[in-house]
């Protein structure tokens, strides 16, 4: 894998709901179900790495990335250690290399 130039943080937020999983990224316009939390959050994951792909494609990579940025100072109290494994809330990473995406992960 290649060294990523960019890494972003993306706060994603999950419940249950009627007994399926719902997921959101709170900054982005993605949103996903499955029938458990694991399948939500690969479902979440997917979702994002396509979203992503269509941004670098259209050429709003650098705005998108602006606006996360911009996100992640406000967040900036929340560090992977704050989180806690049962927590509704998950920050995901977008990894760039320009001009590609290398990675989403959990």
């Amino acid at each position: 894998m290649h060294q990523a130039d960019i890494i972003v943080p993306i706060l994603c937020r999950f419940w249950l709901e009627d007994e399926i999983w719902n997921g959101v990224a709170v900054d982005l316009p993605v949103a996903v179900f499955g029938e458990s939390f694991e399948a939500a959050l690969s479902n979440l994951k997917s979702a994002l790495k396509c979203h992503m792909e269509v941004v670098f494609e259209s050429g709003k990579a650098a705005e998108i990335i602006n606006h996360l940025q911009e996100k992640r100072r406000e967040y900036g109290f929340l560090s992977m250690d704050e989180i806690s494994e049962d927590s509704p809330i998950v920050k995901m990473l977008v990894a760039m290399k320009k001009p590609e995406l290398l990675a989403v992960t959990s």
